[in-house]
């Protein structure tokens, strides 16, 4: 409630009535009061001074017998006006002398004073002077003893007393009154002045202050160009001069203000950002045009707020965003991609606060960088295409003096690039291309602009080589030549390719063996004479052992020169009379004749996997493989090409289950395997129709709230005829024939059944496909059929693949993937860290998940190699923007390492096993 104030002009006159009030009080409740209060203390000295006087007079007069003396000098001393009494008493209280000749020979008693017996008897006894107030008379009674003569005893003395009373009011009246008189003329001047003032401030103040409070006014409303004419030299007119020149001030400020509002209304509107300020609730208080345009529109009239304006991932950003900078009270810089009407858009962003008293809010500059980071984007393919590319190029000015050059030419020419930049090198070299090629090129470039031909070209060791060279005139923007590009192609490789072509029909082009064609041909030759002169011989199947992973590693050019030294190997180790052959691949055979035991078999093969699984050097790299060997004996192990190269093939996989780098001999326990793996083939043709198969579900739970995120399918087959069939055989069984289609249908079918029961009902849902699926896209098929009839809900579905579906054919496998994530259907890596896939496949293959193999967590608390592999594993998904699942997790130290390494989600026995819907409900999680 606002406070009601007086007006200026009625302030002055109530300012002197109260001060006449508060004088007048003075008066009557302290300087009157101390007035009486000296008038009292001036009565007692006038009395002690007068009783000490008479007291003396007195004593020497009555000593004498002089009455009389006594009787006038009680009358001169009476004389004084304010003296109402003066009484000598003698000892018994009589009267000896008194101002009243009448009161003589009366006692005490007998007298009209006021004054108790005790205040005599107290004088008589104390012998010294004493005084007694009588409020109600206004008077002051002094007594003081005085020794007379003893009648009875005359050597001795009596003791009387002198009283004296005094009239207060006639000793300080006078004075008093003179003050009383003083202010009440005073009180009266001030009754009467304040009618004066108050009536001189209505005609005069109030006029003036008129003038200012219009003034005032006008300027409250807006005006300031009102000035205020009001002259005087007093306080208004000191103010009203003050209000003028704030008017003037404000003035000049509302115009230099209104400049700097317009500028800064023309600033926004060219800026090529987009500005907008906002609310600390997230409601707009200003936005640019380019704003407005860009989002169609209009904070001011509309009131929007964040989320009316952007989605709801992006209103989250920026609502935290704007939450850090006023957190933090000063500016940040990002970059932010936004997706707007199906745009997407790259922001350089910056935001920082403005703080105006307890008003909070954010201004957001964002500048759209697409086409500059798409640019970038573009420049850096091109950087990498240049650097990359295994032909040489080579840009040069005007004068043929070398600007840049890639590795490819480096190392086609001889040279490190720093000794080839700045160099001046003739595109053609006329002692090599033969008199007039020279002159052709430049009168080509000339003419056409660009020349392409095959030449000879000088390397800095002075060696030759043939290229096939393409050539194109540089020019600037006024279409002057300003230097040249070409670019080299070695061709050493395809002219002896043409001159050995003949030699390719029955060698390996790589590796210097004999081929395919050329290995059966001989291998039937071996046959015949084994028919014809009984003579036994062996056929070594030799495959290379992590080969794959050096390929995808280094290289496929780094692979062929591997490839090459195991051939060299190979010549090294074996007889003259041995044949090697490439089969293709990373597959070799050996035809070994005229075998009489089996034992020099084994050594002639340990010899082999011993020499293979020495180190390479390979274009500055240590290279580490190893190969495993199958030996099939004709004629015993076959006396038919197929049969012995079929029955070498078994005996080499036997070798490579049993770990791998070791030789294997076909025998009947090969055979046996390959028994059981028919009957697992032509059971499994029958486990669906039959009701074999069954589903068991393992979750996947996030490690800090132990709520389970995901349950993996994982099929069991328990056979009629054979019993439990572990998934490894009748996967491994299923993927080598079609039966991996028909499993996998049922697998959709059966999680889409499971999916409605308790307690899958709510959960997301993750299902295994084998590489060899990604060969086809039936599966494909079958998951769109069960999305499109309602059976599977495609945002609780997660596919998982292993790393080798990516490497076998990446384009098909990225498509067929891609395909799966419109639909919504996450995609996770089963097995990483047990493939070959790269980094570049990570990055571009549309996963969500990344599942660490169960061979790494294991070894935590164990390996520290191990440990650090996990740690890297999941700070490069994190960096990615892929979720980490870890796979095998069976103790307390093995979770709390993932938890502490903000490992996403954790499956294995820690938690739960494998379980049957039936008995999942009933599974107790450890959430310990």
């Amino acid at each position: 409630m606002k406070l009601a104030y007086p007006p200026l002009r009625l302030l002055l006159p109530l300012l002197i009535l109260i001060g006449g009030s508060l004088a007048l009080l003075f008066v009557l409740f302290v300087a009157r009061p101390y007035l009486l209060y000296l008038t009292d203390n001036n009565a007692r000295t006038e009395i002690s001074y007068s009783v000490n006087r008479l007291q003396g007079t007195l004593e020497y007069m009555l000593l004498r017998g002089d009455e009389e003396g006594v009787q006038r000098e009680i009358a001169a001393a009476s004389m004084r006006r304010y003296v109402k009494h003066l009484v000598v008493l003698d000892n018994e209280n009589r009267v000896l002398a008194s101002s009243s000749l009448a009161d003589r020979g009366q006692t005490f008693d007998q007298l009209f004073l006021h004054l108790p017996d005790s205040f005599i008897q107290q004088i008589q006894s104390s012998g010294s002077l004493s005084f007694y107030d009588s409020p109600e008379e206004d008077t002051i009674y002094g007594a003081a003893p005085v020794s007379l003569p003893d009648a009875d005893k005359p050597r001795q003395m009596a003791r009387g007393t002198v009283v004296i009373e005094v009239d207060t009011r006639l000793l300080g009246n006078n004075l008093l009154g003179r003050i009383d008189n003083f202010f009440l003329w005073i009180a009266g001047f001030i009754l009467l002045s304040a009618p004066l003032v108050w009536y001189a401030g209505e005609r005069y103040i109030n006029r003036r202050l008129a003038r200012i409070m219009g003034s005032i006014e006008a300027m409250e409303a807006g005006d300031y160009d009102r000035e205020v004419k009001l002259g005087g030299g007093d306080e208004l007119g000191q103010i009203a001069n003050a209000l003028n020149r704030l008017a003037t001030s404000i003035r000049s400020s509302r115009e230099e203000l209104k400049k700097q509002n317009a500028l800064f209304d023309e600033v926004m509107r060219h800026i090529p950002a987009l500005v907008s300020i906002v609310s600390e609730d997230g409601h707009f208080v200003y936005a640019n045009r380019r704003f407005q345009a860009f989002y169609k529109v209009d904070p001011a009239k509309n009131g929007l707020d964040l989320d009316a304006t952007f989605n709801t991932g992006i209103t989250r950003r920026h609502r935290e965003l704007n939450r850090q900078v006023l957190a933090r009270g000063g500016p940040m810089q990002l970059h932010l991609t936004t997706e707007f009407e199906g745009r997407e858009t790259t922001w350089f962003m910056v935001k920082f606060p403005l703080l105006r008293g307890e008003v909070r809010s954010v201004c957001t500059v964002s500048l759209d960088i697409t086409e500059q980071e798409t640019n970038e984007q573009l420049v850096n393919i091109s950087r990498r295409i240049f650097e990359n590319t295994s032909e040489g190029i080579v840009i040069s000015d005007r004068e043929q003096r070398i600007v840049e050059v890639n590795d490819s030419f480096a190392r086609m020419n001889g040279s490190s690039k720093e000794e080839l930049i700045g160099r001046r090198m003739e595109l053609v070299d006329s002692s090599l291309s033969g008199a007039g090629v020279k002159e052709r090129v430049e009168a080509a470039i000339a003419v056409k602009g660009s020349w392409q031909g095959e030449l000879s070209c000088r390397r800095s060791d002075g060696s030759t080589y043939p290229a096939r060279l393409s050539v194109s005139a540089i020019r600037d923007r006024h279409n002057r030549q300003d230097g040249f590009f070409a670019i080299y192609q070695d061709i050493s490789s395809e002219k002896a390719a043409e001159e050995s072509l003949q030699q390719l029909a029955y060698n390996d082009a790589l590796t210097g063996l004999y081929n395919r064609a050329s290995f059966k041909r001989h291998l039937q030759e071996a046959l015949e004479r084994m028919k014809r002169y009984d003579e036994q011989f062996a056929v070594l199947f030799i495959d290379l052992d992590r080969f794959k992973e050096v390929n995808d590693s280094f290289g496929h050019e780094c692979g062929d020169s591997l490839l090459e030294l195991v051939a060299d190997r190979l010549r090294d180790q074996l007889r003259e009379v041995d044949l090697a052959c490439r089969l293709g691949g990373d597959e070799f055979t050996v035809l070994v004749p005229h075998v009489d035991q089996t034992e020099g078999l084994a050594v002639i093969a340990n010899k082999l996997i011993a020499a293979i699984s020495e180190p390479y050097l390979v274009d500055g790299h240590e290279l580490f493989i190893g190969c495993s060997i199958g030996i099939a004996v004709a004629p015993a192990d076959g006396e038919e090409s197929d049969l012995l190269m079929r029955n070498a093939d078994a005996a080499m996989y036997h070798a490579k289950e049993s770990g791998r780098g070791c030789h294997a001999f076909f025998d009947s326990e090969i055979d046996d395997r390959n028994r059981r793996r028919i009957q697992i083939k032509n059971g499994l043709r029958l486990a669906r129709a039959r009701g074999e198969l069954s589903l068991a579900y393992q979750p996947e739970v996030d490690p800090v709230s132990g709520e389970v995120k995901i349950y993996e399918a994982l099929m069991r087959w328990y056979s009629n005829e054979i019993g439990f069939v572990s998934p490894v055989e009748f996967i491994a069984v299923a993927e080598e024939s079609e039966l991996i289609e028909d499993l996998t249908e049922w697998l959709i079918g059966q999680v889409a059944e499971d999916c409605r029961q308790a307690p899958l009902n709510a959960a997301k849902i993750s299902i295994n496909l084998s590489p060899r699926q990604f060969r086809s896209e039936s599966w494909l098929r079958q998951i769109n059929a069960a999305v499109a009839s309602g059976a599977v809900d495609p945002r609780r579905l997660c596919i998982e693949v292993t790393e080798s579906a990516l490497v076998e054919d990446f384009s098909r496998a990225h498509a067929q993937l891609q395909q799966m994530k419109k639909l919504g259907i996450e995609v996770a890596i089963d097995d990483f860290g047990t493939g070959y896939s790269s980094l570049s496949y990570l990055k571009r293959m549309p996963i969500d998940y990344l599942k660490i193999d169960r061979s790494f967590v294991a070894d935590i608390g164990q390996d520290t190699d191990d440990q650090t592999i996990v740690e890297t594993v999941i700070v490069m998904a994190h960096a990615l923007g892929l979720k980490v699942v870890a796979e095998g997790a069976e103790n307390e130290q093995q979770v709390a390492f993932l938890r502490k390494n903000h490992c996403d989600l954790i499956q294995g026995y820690y938690y739960a096993k494998p379980a049957l819907l039936h008995d999942l409900a009933r599974e107790q999680l450890n959430t310990h």
